[in-house]
């Protein structure tokens, strides 16, 4: 077993999950799986799955185009 980590967050009363997402959140990283982040908490992949996620869930069929996540999707595209 490797070391334990000792931070601010170690002996918070909250789950290993949540600890582990306030961890990434701190270091600007993705909280799902630790990619770099492009926003406070998602990789551009993952704002990409919820935003796709949310449209299916709420039942829209109009895409906002200049919302921010198509922005990023766009810029990575043209890279």
């Amino acid at each position: 077993m490797g070391k334990r980590i000792k931070d601010e967050f170690t002996g918070l009363r909250i789950s290993r999950q949540y600890r582990y997402q306030l961890r990434m959140k701190r270091e600007n990283r993705c909280i799902i799986c630790g990619e770099p982040a492009v926003t406070k908490w998602k990789c551009l992949k993952h704002m990409v799955k919820a935003r796709e996620r949310q449209r299916k869930k709420l039942g829209l069929r109009r895409r906002l185009h200049n919302a921010l996540s198509y922005r990023l999707q766009r810029d990575a595209r043209d890279r």
